[in-house]
């Protein structure tokens, strides 16, 4: 398995005022392989979308270096970095917002082209409505402004304007949250047949662990900026290895009745980013909690086929074996 794009210890700072800053991602290291679904985890706040926008270039990393097939972006071309916005793209969460009102469908999704200056104006008309036609979009539609169609057209239109330019990476930030659950599972199965077409990598960020659930190769849970357990999607709904995943899976279970597990409330609420917990992050509203969780930051360590950021994983999950680095091991380093 090729890593196709790789996070090596990437934070992102934001200026807050004239002398402080806050951390929205802190420390991430994180390989995306080629040709899987790696889901993204975590409740709002927790740094989801704006790692997300780091792995596009969209918010430059305050520290740790981003590459690209072995290559660091940050030491990129201009023409090199041109190239890459079009092999990595992003359907975004509100598909009303990501529409100029004042384009046709096939403009909005010809405008990629347009702007990258891919062959003339016939070639581009053509690759637009294969992608149009890729997403299920009749013909009759291809010339209707964004008013005029349903949320899940709209959809289907960015996700067809992201593919026009056919590129190897996706990144779907809460794409389905701003519909309905038959839209959900129509766009869901939709990106499914796509990936396969296109030949996509993916990367799929969500709030509903059910969804990650069923779209995702892996998973990577995030809390308060942090990356707090890494498993294969059926491992990790089976076995979380982290109380915060724990607390997230007993949610979903509580509400669908699927399961005779106890619902797991959290204390309290989400802290600051501007003031995060000493030791680990999650350790106030942590039931788990012992005294060394206040002082002590967890790493992230193999355990159980995943990686876990718990200083109690070994005696709360895991008894059997003995925890080990997780440094270049399974694409999470």
């Amino acid at each position: 398995m090729s890593v196709l794009l790789r996070l090596d210890d990437v934070s992102v700072r934001f200026r807050v005022g004239r002398r402080s800053s806050v951390s929205a991602v802190d420390g991430v290291s994180l390989d995306v392989v080629e040709g899987e679904t790696l889901g993204l985890i975590g409740e709002s706040g927790s740094g989801k979308s704006t790692l997300a926008r780091a792995m596009l270039g969209l918010v430059p990393a305050s520290t740790g270096s981003i590459s690209w097939d072995g290559e660091s972006v940050a030491t990129m071309s201009r023409q090199r970095r041109r190239e890459l916005s079009a092999q990595v793209q992003m359907v975004f969460q509100d598909p009303h917002s990501a529409l100029d009102p004042r384009r046709r469908v096939h403009q909005s999704v010809r405008e990629p082209l347009d702007v990258l200056g891919r062959g003339d104006r016939r070639g581009r008309d053509d690759l637009v409505r294969k992608a149009l036609a890729d997403v299920g979009l009749p013909p009759h539609l291809h010339d209707r402004y964004p008013h005029q169609l349903s949320g899940g057209q709209k959809q289907r239109v960015n996700i067809a304007r992201a593919l026009v330019t056919r590129p190897r990476l996706l990144v779907c930030d809460e794409s389905v949250a701003a519909l309905d659950v038959a839209l959900q599972a129509e766009i869901i199965n939709l990106l499914a047949d796509l990936k396969d077409e296109y030949r996509l990598t993916v990367v799929f960020i969500s709030h509903d662990l059910g969804v990650v659930g069923h779209v995702a190769d892996r998973v990577a849970v995030m809390y308060l900026g942090t990356l707090v357990e890494t498993a294969t999607a059926g491992r990790l709904l089976a076995a979380p290895r982290h109380p915060y995943t724990e607390a997230l899976l007993s949610a979903r279970l509580d509400v669908r009745g699927t399961r005779g597990t106890e619902r797991i409330i959290l204390r309290g609420d989400v802290p600051s980013p501007l003031a995060p917990p000493a030791g680990c992050r999650f350790h106030p509203r942590c039931g788990h909690a012992v005294a060394a969780c206040a002082t002590t930051e967890p790493e992230l360590v193999v355990v159980g086929g995943g990686a876990s950021a718990c200083l109690r994983v070994a005696d709360l999950y895991d008894r059997s074996r003995e925890d080990q680095p997780v440094s270049g091991i399974g694409g999470v380093r």
